[in-house]
């Protein structure tokens, strides 16, 4: 019985060795080590300045017939294309008191001003930088200031290292209302938002 034993063992050793001999190949390998990963960066810069708040408008003795005009030049200076947008739009408004033509004209709120409500605002998207709306430029608002929503849905691309242009374009057209507005005051403020999606 252990002869017996002993061939198996001898058997399947020898087999072992003849399978391994007959199922030899070659081969090589190669490191895939080191690799390094760094995040993009998306960076909006409004006229230059990065962080800051920028004053486009100081208006003072606006009158019907006015059309203040001013553009923002909007630029990624990140890694990472991004799309535009503007939120978080605000407006007050000031009566600033209510002077002798303002009350025949009917103007009876003493702290609200009437200015936004005989103001035109037109804001586009200067896409030839020639500063008025022409072919190609994309027009997103005209309509009283009154009437602004709280935000602009924009998904204007701007690729790393280019700019976007923004004109805001105030008209005061004369109304039979303008009287109303007289010494009052309003203040616009808007986010310009960068972001990687649409």
């Amino acid at each position: 019985m252990k002869k017996i034993l002993l061939s198996l063992v001898t058997i399947v050793a020898v087999g072992t060795i003849v399978t391994q001999a007959t199922t030899a190949y070659f081969s090589d390998s190669e490191v895939l080590g080191d690799n390094t990963f760094a995040a993009g960066s998306l960076d909006l810069t409004v006229d230059g300045q990065n962080g800051e708040n920028v004053v486009k408008f100081a208006v003072t003795n606006m009158r019907p017939g006015n059309q203040p005009k001013g553009t923002y030049t909007l630029a990624n200076i990140g890694t990472i294309n991004g799309y535009l947008d503007l939120n978080n739009i605000t407006l007050t408004n000031s009566e600033n008191g209510i002077l002798e033509p303002e009350e025949e004209a009917g103007d009876t709120t003493e702290d609200v001003g009437e200015l936004q409500d005989v103001v035109n605002l037109r804001l586009f998207i200067d896409r030839d930088g020639n500063g008025w709306i022409s072919t190609g430029d994309y027009t997103f608002y005209d309509d009283l200031v009154a009437n602004l929503p709280a935000s602009f849905n924009l998904n204007e691309l701007i690729n790393t290292g280019s700019e976007a242009k923004i004109v805001v374009l105030l008209d005061w057209w004369n109304t039979a209302s303008d009287n109303l507005a007289m010494t009052d005051g309003m203040t616009l403020s808007m986010d310009a938002v960068l972001s990687q999606n649409q």
